[in-house]
């Protein structure tokens, strides 16, 4: 275990060296470390990784969860709390969206390298019941995929932690890749942005095969991953290149597919879009990989979409 300076000093390492490898996002997952028998340092809710400051941690009690801090934690802090309860040799955990590992987990089963905890909403008690099943299950293992949602890795310190969870993603990365049918170009059909009010101020088109193949289909893009349903919504319709229709297609959205074209993602500002349109990618990877799984049901993805909008969103921008 680290000393409470070390871990929060690691912590923040950690957070810079998972950006760099795009193994998370703005503020998306989460990273801790223990620093006793009875105590780890998580990384807070809502703030950006690299504006992270050793200060900004906080520290929990593996018992209860309790904390003394006035800075709120993750919300997944249970999640941790129960491995450090049942992994002695366990000192730092990272648990992450990241792109591949998450459309390899919207499929519900286990991998040969990773074993697979039963869906449940993020933050819940039910999800830390099903990871800590899944931990009591295979006690060997370190890495674990969260079903629609995305992993947690075990390390004995944050060197192996880190290792595991970029070679997670390259093994979910070949197993996404052989089940992509197509392998076509993007046709590249004009479109004018200027020309469609989606409510929003910034918009852009995001392209690449896994939209490209969900274009393809002409369905609408079901919610296979919880930061889908809360960022972008429950779906996104597929249309035709018709400005009515898009428009129509885009309220109480983030995102349209256009056959086509791609992905027509919006949002505030350049950053947000940003983060939808790779959203809605690593949704288009799981939606082609998937054969077991099935999307978020309907009542799950508004009620996620509802508090991001009514609470996270608002947290972030504070």
């Amino acid at each position: 275990m680290y000393s409470e300076k070390e871990a929060r000093d690691l912590v923040i390492e950690a957070g810079y060296k998972l950006l760099d490898n795009k193994l998370i996002a703005r503020t998306w997952g989460n990273i801790s470390a223990r620093i006793s028998d009875e105590e780890f340092v998580i990384t807070p809710s809502g703030k950006a990784y690299d504006n992270l400051k050793p200060e900004d941690l906080v520290i929990i009690k593996i018992k209860d969860c309790s904390y003394e801090s006035d800075i709120k934690p993750s919300s997944e802090k249970s999640i941790h709390a129960a491995v450090y309860n049942l992994r002695s040799d366990i000192n730092f955990v990272i648990h992450t969206h990241q792109y591949f590992a998450s459309a390899v987990a919207a499929d519900r089963r286990d991998t040969e390298f990773a074993p697979c905890a039963v869906y449940a909403l993020p933050g819940t008690k039910k999800l830390r019941r099903n990871v800590e099943e899944k931990i009591k299950g295979y006690p060997d293992k370190k890495t674990f995929l969260l079903a629609n949602h995305g992993t947690i890795v075990l390390g004995k310190d944050f060197r192996e932690a880190f290792e595991l969870a970029e070679e997670l993603e390259n093994k979910c990365e070949e197993l996404v890749n052989q089940r992509i049918p197509s392998t076509d170009a993007i046709r590249n059909e004009e479109i004018d942005l200027n020309k469609i009010n989606t409510g929003y101020t910034y918009a852009l088109i995001q392209q690449d095969k896994y939209i490209e193949e969900c274009c393809r289909t002409g369905l609408d893009l079901r919610a296979y991953v919880d930061d889908y349903a809360q960022i972008v919504g429950h779906d996104a319709k597929c249309c035709d290149i018709n400005i009515s229709a898009i428009e129509k297609a885009a309220k109480g959205r983030n995102a349209v597919l256009i056959k086509g074209v791609g992905a027509l993602c919006f949002a505030d500002n350049e950053d947000d879009a940003d983060a939808v349109a790779m959203i809605v990618s690593k949704n288009c990877a799981a939606a082609c990989y998937i054969r077991n799984g099935k999307p978020l049901g309907k009542i799950d993805s508004l009620l996620q979409r509802y508090v991001y909008l009514n609470k996270y969103s608002k947290q972030k921008d504070a």
